[in-house]
């Protein structure tokens, strides 16, 4: 199934966790309201009700009911407060928000590097990471990212300079033989 990357407000975030439940994760809710306006499309981008201000917009109608959402980590009996912040880190899955605006050119290489990377994911880790992509080119994060993501790397790497390692300069074994003093 092909996935969607998108960037909501504060606002959008805190109604669509209001209206998740402990089996129906965000993604959940967000194909459901896709799919139940899917019938109201007349083309793409616009939408059949139109709003009393003339404009066609997306009625959402969705009960608002006051429920309690269920935090991530609630199973584990911890607040959502700043643990949550710091769980956001380690989890294998980078969460859309995390994804810097400036990196977004190698944002799939990114969170697959993250996945399959060995060692700890903390925040920490995660800002030593970006600001190393940072400082290179994206032709240079690219390949840095692919290649810790293939080896399972805890770090990402500069690569180095085509040729590898320098040739050390072949040892001219008879000229030094001829230079040490005879016993």
């Amino acid at each position: 199934m092909p996935s969607v990357s998108l960037r909501l407000t504060d606002a959008q975030v805190s109604w669509l966790d209001a209206q998740t439940k402990q089996f129906r994760n965000r993604s959940d809710v967000l194909r459901d309201l896709i799919d139940s306006q899917m019938g109201n499309l007349d083309s793409s981008g616009t939408l059949i009700k139109p709003s009393p201000e003339g404009e066609k917009v997306l009625s959402l109608d969705v009960p608002t009911t006051k429920e309690t959402p269920i935090s991530n980590n609630s199973l584990s009996g911890g607040s959502k407060g700043e643990t949550a912040e710091k769980d956001a880190y380690a989890k294998k899955t980078l969460g859309d928000d995390l994804i810097p605006n400036d990196l977004l050119d190698c944002d799939q290489l990114l969170r697959e590097f993250w996945s399959v990377k060995k060692g700890v994911r903390s925040e920490r880790v995660f800002h030593r990471v970006i600001n190393k992509l940072r400082e290179w080119t994206p032709a240079v994060r690219r390949s840095a990212l692919e290649a810790a993501a293939n080896a399972g790397w805890p770090d990402v790497y500069e690569p180095r300079q085509s040729g590898g390692r320098q040739q050390q300069q072949a040892t001219d074994w008879d000229a030094l033989e001829k230079s040490l003093p005879k016993f």
